[in-house]
């Protein structure tokens, strides 16, 4: 392909860089765009410029046309992100909300899978054209389901939000969702100062006067309750992905080569994917049992203890290979990894960010985490070969663990417990008045007797 267009190595590099770049653009616009046309409507929108993206993909006959493909790709991936997951959090009881994130990751990683499926029985035209289809179905099928109850609450819409509501729980009819909707109302209001109307009863009002959203968001992008769970989002985010090992995601064929598995290197990947997607399972099945503080604690200390193992094998490996059975250990580490991926480290980022931030701002911190996340990864991904390069594979693993480790203690002593918890006790975590006690403990609707 990259002969066939032209593309050398450095323009190769370059083209490798523009997704990361163009994710972080696309993330920042999220916020600002889901506030004004909703979460529902940010979804099905961004789905017409991912169908342009794959077929020019198809149709790409020069160097230019990939570029643009990469930059438009790159600009939705980012900008999808955050609107999902703040949907996720939005429509989802509180026993729910967790798993329709790591539902959301999933589905990522069988995204991931069929492209790797579509890549081996295809040559890639052909798969950018079958994936084309994956945006139509996308577009048709999210025009089937109700915008967010809470956006339309903000918006002055609470006809549209009750009914909203009611699809959600199952087709109810209006009174059995009555004091959740009562309750969502309340809590958005609350949280709107320029409300006038917060005094009143809400059912002897046909709708709340809207008020100036844009400035609304300003006033609460600069609010603590805002910024204290976006500057934990941010840590978690960049723990994730330094326990995660995201730097060397583009060169794990290499890694695998280097550590004596290059016979096995594409079915190690591949392999490797299917765990990190039973890890994914994993977290639905156990976090009801256990919420995600326990897990996280749990998967990432088992996370950075596996790359430990995987660095010193590095280190001694000449002489390790000579014991019985030790040649296999790096990889069973690989695949516990791996496992810890999918069992906390890549969701739990997600499961916070549709949990921790209030209403008012709630889609621009979301875009401002993702676009964060995005460049950490980048970074990462990178800086990773020069760090290879001066301190070696092992070397590189050492430091990630270090800064794993310091991650970690931050979890065990701020992370708080999120399952089973109503959007306004988690708020109150961020206040100076919370019950720690509670904090750190799993909700009464999310625990499994």
């Amino acid at each position: 392909m990259t002969k066939r267009l032209g593309l050398v190595s450095v323009r190769f590099f370059f083209s490798g860089s523009i997704p990361f770049i163009c994710n972080i653009i696309g993330s920042l616009a999220s916020g600002p765009f889901q506030e004004q046309f909703g979460r529902k409507g940010s979804m099905i929108l961004v789905n017409i410029p991912f169908f342009c993206a794959w077929l020019l993909l198809f149709y790409a006959r020069s160097v230019a046309s990939l570029y643009a493909a990469s930059a438009i790709m790159g600009l939705c991936a980012g900008f999808s992100e955050a609107p999902l997951h703040s949907y996720c959090g939005e429509i989802g009881e509180p026993h729910l909300r967790g798993m329709l994130s790591t539902m959301s990751t999933s589905a990522a990683i069988m995204g991931s899978l069929l492209i790797y499926v579509f890549a081996y029985f295809f040559e890639w035209r052909g798969a950018a054209l079958i994936s084309s289809a994956f945006p139509v179905i996308t577009f048709i099928s999210m025009t089937q389901i109700p915008e967010s109850p809470t956006w339309l609450v903000m918006r002055g819409r609470l006809e549209d939000a009750q009914r909203s509501l009611c699809w959600l729980r199952g087709w109810v009819e209006p009174d059995q969702v009555r004091d959740e909707f009562e309750a969502l109302v309340n809590y958005t209001k609350q949280k709107v100062a320029s409300l006038e109307t917060a005094h009143l009863n809400i059912l002897e009002r046909p709708a709340i006067e809207k008020c100036n959203v844009f400035t609304a968001h300003l006033k609460g992008l600069t609010a603590k309750n805002l910024l204290r769970p976006l500057r934990m989002e941010c840590i978690v985010i960049a723990n994730s992905y330094t326990t995660g090992f995201a730097g060397s995601k583009p060169y794990q064929i290499q890694i695998f080569r280097q550590l004596g598995y290059g016979d096995f290197a594409k079915r190690i990947l591949i392999l490797g994917h299917l765990i990190f997607f039973v890890g994914a399972m994993g977290n639905l099945i156990l976090l009801p049992y256990f919420g995600k503080r326990k897990l996280a604690l749990f998967a990432f200390g088992l996370s950075f203890s596996c790359l430990f193992g995987i660095g010193t094998f590095g280190i001694f490996r000449m002489e390790l290979i000579q014991i019985p059975g030790l040649f296999w250990l790096p990889l069973i580490l690989i695949l516990v990894f791996k496992f810890t991926l999918g069992l906390s480290i890549m969701p739990l980022p997600w499961q916070l960010l549709c949990e921790v931030f209030p209403p008012i701002g709630r889609g621009t911190a979301s875009g401002i985490s993702s676009a964060f996340g995005n460049l950490i990864s980048f970074g990462m991904t990178k800086s990773f070969l020069y760090l290879k390069a001066w301190l070696d594979l092992p070397g590189v693993i050492y430091l990630y663990v270090a800064c794993a480790f310091l991650g970690w203690l931050y979890f065990y002593f701020y992370l708080p417990e999120t399952e089973g918890k109503t959007l306004e006790q988690i708020e109150s975590y961020f206040t100076e008045n919370h019950d720690r006690k509670e904090k750190f403990s799993i909700g009464k609707s999310g625990r499994k007797n």
